[in-house]
């Protein structure tokens, strides 16, 4: 086994010695290293005498560094680059990433607008998303803050209603025009040419797709309607915005697509579900700074 107390010098003659070589002077050194100007050049001459050689050359007040002090200065840069980083990797950040979770339609439709506003703000700091559609990959102690479509009843978790949103039809204004035209979803049925619902299927049953808002809204069922199947909610989303069909739109959550007029609502049909969206933080865990002025900054109580 290596032993580098043998080999090597007291660590801290290399941090004085990178100090003097950088600075090329004793007293910005020492108001660097917050230390005195005399006890920079004892600890240089100390460092000189244990390698007997010479780093830095004296011509009065001037400071010049020796061919031997150019070589050494270069690899101690490098070697104190690597030790700092490698205390990086372990070092408990003096402000901890806050890690926050959100399903897919959140995150794209409402949360990022939300963080990107954060960042700009006074109270801004480093935030991880993790996007899932799992209520239980949400709820991972692994996350500090959690945006879940519940009744706010959530065991170990404290819910700050951040979100409702009544469930409305919405198209881009050219398919809503045609919507209107067809006159849809002012009679039970729909017409033979009206524009096609974008359905998309539950992944949990707390969702309301087309299918369940057909039957709660009395309409004719899911079969009558022209579909066009997507993969996912926010993949109805971008279809409806791309002008393929009609999306089942939670207009808080879309407030910017609507406000845009990207989406324009159909009609006076809507839904309005019994849960809606909670933001929620552990009950037991006390609160980073960092986290507590996120969670202010979503629920508006900054």
């Amino acid at each position: 086994m290596k032993s580098y107390r043998k080999s090597l010098p007291p660590l801290d003659s290399l941090l004085f010695f990178n100090a003097v070589a950088n600075n090329r002077n004793l007293n910005s050194a020492a108001e660097e290293l917050f230390v005195t100007q005399a006890a920079v050049s004892k600890r240089i001459q100390r460092f000189e005498d244990w390698l007997g050689t010479p780093l830095f050359s004296r011509d009065g007040r001037a400071l010049q560094i020796t061919e031997a002090g150019t070589s050494l200065a270069a690899d101690v840069e490098i070697a104190l680059d690597f030790i700092e980083r490698a205390i990086d990797k372990v070092k408990a950040p003096e402000q901890p990433v806050v890690r926050i979770a959100a399903n897919a339609a959140v995150s794209m439709f409402w949360l990022y607008e939300q963080l990107k506003a954060f960042s700009l703000s006074d109270s801004s700091c480093n935030v991880n998303v993790s996007t899932t559609d799992s209520t239980a990959e949400l709820l991972s102690d692994d996350h500090d803050l959690v945006i879940l479509y519940c009744d706010g009843n959530v065991p170990g978790w404290k819910a700050i209603n951040l979100m409702g949103g009544e469930l409305v039809p919405a198209a881009a204004p050219k398919i809503a025009e045609r919507a209107k035209t067809h006159a849809m979803f002012d009679s039970i049925a729909p017409t033979k040419h009206a524009p096609a619902l974008l359905e998309y299927a539950n992944l949990t049953p707390d969702w309301i797709n087309w299918k369940l808002w057909l039957k709660q809204k009395g309409f004719a069922d899911i079969a009558a309607w022209r579909t066009i199947p997507c993969n996912s909610y926010v993949h109805s989303v971008g279809k409806a915005l791309n002008g393929e069909g009609i999306v089942l739109a939670n207009s808080d959550m879309l407030e910017a697509e609507f406000r845009s007029g990207k989406l324009v609502r159909i009609g006076e049909a809507g839904l309005t579900p019994k849960k809606s969206y909670f933001l929620c933080c552990k009950e037991n865990a006390p609160l980073s700074q960092s986290t507590a002025n996120l969670r202010d900054f979503l629920t508006n109580e900054t």
